[in-house]
Formats: C-alpha cells, sequence, structure tokens
C-alpha cells in the first residue's frame, strides 16, 4: 500500500485558470488537494462574499475575482459521489475536533493515522483512503484538514442523503465551502 506522504503530493485537480474575456486563453494545471484548498482560502481570506464562490453539483468548483476565474476541476478519484457514510462520519469528527489533528506514524505498515483529540482518530487504512481520494489535506503548519474536495464532497453527500432537489446543490455546496474554508483570521 501507498505511504500517505506520497498520496498527499498526488494531483487531485484539473486547475484551469481563465479569463472572462473570450479571447484570451487560459492555462490548465494540476493539483494537490492541498494546494486547491489553500488557493481557496487564500481567496475566501481577500473576500469572503458567496458570490466569489461557485459551484457544480458534481464536484468542479470555480474562484470567481473579477475578470478573472479558477476553476478546479476533480479527478475521478476525488469525486463526491465516492464519499462512503463511514468516511463521512470520519470527516465530520475532523471537522468538528477542537484539537488540530496531525498525521502520525503508529508503526502499523499501513501508513499513519490521523489523530486529533481521543475522539478523532482516524485508522491508518482509513486515512490511506480519504487521503487518496483527496478529500483530506495538510495546511501550512501541518494540521490535517478537510480539503476542498471533503467539504464539496460532505455537503454532496448531505444534499443527497437529505432530499435536497439537485438544482439546490450547487449553491449549497457553494455556501459549504465559504462557509468552511473561509479562514478565522483573514490576516493569518
Amino acid at each position: 500500500m501507498p505511504s500517505t506522504s506520497w498520496l498527499l503530493a498526488r494531483a487531485s485537480y484539473n486547475r484551469y485558470a481563465y479569463s472572462t474575456d473570450p479571447m484570451v486563453p487560459g492555462e490548465l494545471t494540476r493539483a494537490t488537494a492541498a494546494q486547491a484548498t489553500a488557493e481557496t482560502r487564500a481567496h475566501l481570506a481577500a473576500d469572503s462574499r458567496p458570490r466569489r464562490i461557485q459551484a457544480h453539483p458534481y464536484g468542479a468548483v470555480i474562484l470567481c475575482d473579477g475578470d478573472r476565474r479558477v476553476r478546479f476541476d476533480p479527478w475521478q478519484e476525488a469525486m463526491p459521489k465516492y464519499l462512503t457514510a463511514k468516511q463521512a462520519v470520519d470527516l465530520h469528527l475532523l471537522a468538528s475536533a477542537t484539537v488540530p489533528a496531525r498525521l502520525v506514524d503508529v508503526g502499523s505498515g499501513y501508513g499513519p493515522e490521523v489523530q486529533g483529540s481521543s475522539l478523532v482518530r482516524i485508522p491508518p487504512a482509513a486515512t490511506n483512503r480519504l487521503v487518496r481520494h483527496g478529500y483530506l489535506a495538510l495546511d501550512g503548519t501541518g494540521q490535517v484538514v478537510l480539503s476542498l474536495a471533503g467539504v464539496v464532497a460532505l455537503e454532496w453527500r448531505h444534499c443527497k442523503t437529505t432530499g435536497v432537489e439537485p438544482g439546490q446543490w450547487a449553491d449549497l455546496i457553494a455556501e459549504a465551502v465559504v462557509d468552511t474554508l473561509t479562514p478565522d483570521d483573514p490576516q493569518g
């Protein structure tokens, strides 16, 4: 089984930066879950108005900044539809943890596990699956956080399981991204 650190460095998104001017070509690159999450956080730190984020029900997120757009299209493995009920529980635990979670090598041979407080512990095999799907990322301080894909997948699953009309999914996903990834301190 691949180590979690290698999986964290794999691309999870196609990143497409483009102008609203159709005569200006865009730039397509690949991004990891951590890069997409960091760029979204930086975008929201500058201005967290909901209209600056757009989403598509299948998982794409667009950051809007004047005449410039950045679109993150999830790779096949990072699609929200692959989030299982058990993975959703693990992500909810991580999102609600009061103690910052970290990757800790427990010597299991399967790679590190996520540990926060005594209530937040995601075993190595489950951690590897969450990382492989791009639902977890490391922030700049080494803390394990929900990635952009993790936030989108949780909201997508919530919409699907609670009977929300599919026409409303994109707006609710965009709101969840703004609510979850807006930094507490825009200067930090």
